[in-house]
């Protein structure tokens, strides 16, 4: 085969390539990243802060283990195999599973339990990304769906219900993207950097909803401010925290409350001190933001590379080996960071800790993680 056929089967390729990006619906989408903090001042690495020993929990007992709640001396957390579990000294006393008359369901994730939280007496709430809003009682081993996946709100039904959290008694704001940016497609609207994210208001007791905020650029996890009229929300693609009004004269408000954040922030949560919180990020960019971020103002090369669509995920987790925790306080000021210099903490998704120890939840290990707190 001469170069006569080497010339036309590479313009050949070019040409499908072309005519298969140009045809592929995709949001081209400009965003300008505020540049990433250094890590300096309380940001800045030492020897005290830095993680040394961290302990593995019930490896092989749970799959995904996207978010985590202490109560009353156990420790609940949310699993992506369809199933939330309640774990004491260490091991599952108990687990339920969504679909537990199913089997099957645990591979084709019919059930997606990500944000989790306390509510009452032995009940749990947590968001399922692909199911909605569902609570689940450790007393009666019932699960109840307060908020249904494809409601029809808006424009679109609810789509991937990440993570929420409490402003009042029986009320919480959760986050929610279009039914696109599920599960098993999120690269396309992170390549995107869509704007269909969503903040809602729902009523356990009612199923009474209403959007507080929409347009959001990749909405994830959630924590109330002790103001009682706002929530602090990840915006994970901005590298950036948002400031959301749910209540009050400013109801409806969209304030950037920090950016420049050296990561994509993932959940969201109080210290046990509750003057704090923790951030969490599942990609940290500490020696350089992912390939997406850095062409966040160059929508055709993202369109390009979204050929590849999940395979980009695996791929970009292979950097970020640097990963930061964040504790800050609610008027925006970082309080302390720990670090981890050796990969053990990448694709972190959940930070909590019960004063002595923090324990990390991760989307895609098969075990939850602890080390004692610096």
């Amino acid at each position: 085969m001469g170069l006569t056929f080497w010339t036309s089967f590479v313009a050949l390729l070019a040409t499908g390539v072309y005519v298969y990006v140009s045809k592929t619906p995709f949001e081209e989408n400009v965003v300008k990243l505020t540049p990433q903090r250094e890590l300096t001042g309380k940001l800045a690495q030492t020897p005290q802060n830095t993680l040394k020993n961290i302990d593995i929990l019930v490896k092989g007992e749970v799959y995904g283990p996207e978010c985590q709640v202490l109560h009353k001396g156990a420790l609940y957390s949310a699993s992506l195999d369809g199933s939330v579990v309640k774990i004491i000294d260490g091991k599952v006393a108990k687990k339920l599973e969504v679909y537990k008359n199913n089997p099957k369901c645990r591979e084709l994730r019919c059930s997606q339990p990500l944000g989790i939280r306390h509510w009452k007496e032995e009940k749990f709430v947590f968001a399922d990304g692909a199911l909605g809003i569902l609570v689940v009682d450790f007393k009666t081993e019932q699960f109840e769906q307060i908020y249904t996946a494809g409601t029809l709100v808006g424009n679109w039904g609810i789509g991937f219900a990440d993570d929420f959290d409490f402003v009042g008694e029986d009320t919480i704001v959760f986050s929610d993207m279009h039914p696109k940016c599920g599960m098993h497609n999120f690269m396309q609207c992170f390549v995107e950097f869509s704007r269909d994210g969503r903040l809602f208001k729902l009523n356990l007791n009612t199923g009474e909803f209403e959007i507080i905020a929409d347009n959001l650029l990749a909405p994830n996890g959630v924590v109330a401010h002790p103001d009682k009229q706002s929530v602090i929300v990840s915006s994970s693609s901005g590298s950036q925290l948002l400031r959301v009004y749910y209540a009050g004269s400013k109801k409806g408000a969209v304030e950037v409350f920090a950016d420049g954040l050296p990561g994509m922030p993932d959940n969201l949560r109080q210290t046990s001190s509750g003057k704090t919180f923790w951030i969490a990020f599942y990609r940290s960019s500490i020696g350089g933001r992912s390939a997406i971020q850095v062409l966040s103002e160059y929508p055709a090369v993202r369109k390009f590379l979204n050929i590849f669509g999940n395979l980009l995920m695996p791929f970009d987790m292979l950097f970020g080996k640097h990963v930061v925790i964040i504790e800050m306080d609610f008027e925006g000021n970082v309080v302390s960071s720990i670090h981890d210099t050796e990969g053990r903490l990448r694709a972190l998704t959940n930070v909590i800790d019960d004063g002595k120890y923090l324990y990390f939840g991760s989307f895609v290990k098969d075990y939850i993680g602890r080390a004692l707190r610096p």
